[in-house]
C-alpha cells in the first residue's frame, strides 16, 4: 500500500467533503480513490469513512487521525522539494588553475546535456586536496604522481622564440660557452603553483643538480603571470604543458633525455559522484588539463584515501 498516497485522499476528502471532490483534486479516478481509502482502513484497522447511497463523510477515528495525515502529506511534499533542489546543486570541482576556459565550459555544457550542473573553481594543486578532504567541494583533480594517475600531462619547457631542438638542461648550465644575458634559452627554469610539488618538483631538481645548475636557477613563481613576465623579460624559460604554452602564446619544446610529466586522478568523497562525472564529461575534463588518459589505466571512481596525500602534506609539498 502507498502509504502517502492513500493519506492525501484522507485528507483531499476531509478538505472538500467527498470522495469525488477529492478524486478530481487528486487527479485520479473516483475508483482510485476509493481503493486507496479501503487500503488506508485495512492497514490502520478501522473505518474511516460513513458511506451513505448519496455521500461519505470522515468517521471519528479518520477525524482523530486527519492532523496527522496532513503532516504525514506535507513532509513528504517538502521530502520531493527538497529532492528537486539537491538535484538542481552543482556539482563543485576543484580544478588546476591553468585549464583551459574553453574546454572547461565545454565541459560545463557536456554536463548540463548529461543532466549534471558542473560547477568549477580552479585552485593549487594542495588547496585542491584540502579542499575534497574537507568537503569544501565534492570533487576534486588531484595532482598524483604519473605512474598512478588515471590522466597524464607531458611537461616540457615554454621560452619567447621557437627552437627546433628539445632541450638539455646542462644548457642552462653557469658559465657554458655561448651563452648571452638574453639567449631564449634563459638563465632559470621558473615553476608555477601546479608544478610546486613533490613528484615534479623534486625529481626535476635532483636532475638539474646532476647537470651543475643552481638552486637560484629553479625558482617557484607565485603565480603564472610572474613566471610569464620573467619569461617575456629575461628570457627564462616556463615548465608548463605544449597546451599551456599555446595559451600564452609561447613556443614549447620537450625535454632531451628527462620525462617529467603531472598526473590527474579525479577523487571526492563520494564513489557516485566520481563515477558519474567521469562518465558524463572525462574526455571534456582530459582536453581542459591538456592531457591525455593513459593507456594501461581507464579512470575510475576514488576516493580520499591514505595513498592521496593529506592536507597538511599537500602544504608541505
Amino acid at each position: 500500500m502507498d502509504l502517502i498516497a492513500a493519506c492525501r485522499v484522507l485528507v483531499e476528502i476531509g478538505d472538500r467533503g467527498s470522495v469525488t471532490r477529492a478524486a478530481a483534486a487528486l487527479e485520479v479516478a473516483q475508483s482510485v480513490a476509493s481503493r486507496r481509502i479501503l487500503a488506508l482502513e485495512s492497514h490502520l484497522g478501522g473505518a474511516l469513512l460513513e458511506r451513505t447511497a448519496r455521500s461519505a463523510a470522515l468517521t471519528p477515528f479518520a477525524r482523530d487521525l486527519l492532523p496527522s495525515a496532513r503532516r504525514l502529506v506535507l513532509l513528504a511534499d517538502e521530502l520531493e522539494l527538497d529532492a528537486d533542489r539537491a538535484r538542481l546543486r552543482p556539482v563543485t570541482v576543484a580544478v588546476p588553475v591553468g585549464c583551459a576556459i574553453r574546454e572547461l565550459a565545454v565541459a560545463e555544457a557536456a554536463g548540463r546535456a548529461a543532466g549534471l550542473r558542473l560547477e568549477f573553481r580552479a585552485e593549487t594543486p594542495a588547496r585542491r586536496t584540502e579542499l575534497a578532504a574537507t568537503r569544501g567541494v565534492r570533487l576534486a583533480i588531484a595532482s598524483v604522481a604519473a605512474d598512478t594517475a588515471s590522466w597524464v600531462a607531458e611537461l616540457g619547457v615554454a621560452g619567447r622564440r621557437s627552437s627546433g631542438t628539445r632541450l638539455r638542461l646542462d644548457e642552462l648550465r653557469p658559465g657554458r660557452t655561448g651563452r648571452r644575458r638574453d639567449d631564449d634559452a634563459g638563465a632559470r627554469l621558473r615553476f608555477g603553483p601546479e608544478d610546486d610539488v613533490p613528484h615534479i618538483r623534486d625529481a626535476l631538481l635532483r636532475a638539474a643538480f646532476a647537470v651543475g645548475l643552481l638552486p637560484a636557477q629553479l625558482p617557484v613563481d607565485a603565480s603564472t603571470t610572474s613566471s610569464l613576465a620573467s619569461v617575456l623579460a629575461d628570457g627564462d624559460l616556463l615548465l608548463c604543458t605544449e597546451a599551456e604554452s599555446r595559451e600564452l602564446d609561447l613556443h614549447w619544446r620537450s625535454f632531451s633525455g628527462l620525462r617529467v610529466a603531472r598526473g590527474y586522478t579525479l577523487v571526492g568523497d563520494s564513489e557516485n559522484d566520481v563515477a558519474t562525472v567521469l562518465h558524463a564529461v572525462a574526455d571534456e575534463l582530459v582536453s581542459a588539463l591538456g592531457a591525455r588518459a593513459r593507456a594501461d589505466r581507464e579512470p575510475a571512481a576514488a576516493t580520499l584515501t591514505a595513498s592521496t596525500p593529506s592536507p597538511g602534506e599537500a602544504r608541505g609539498a
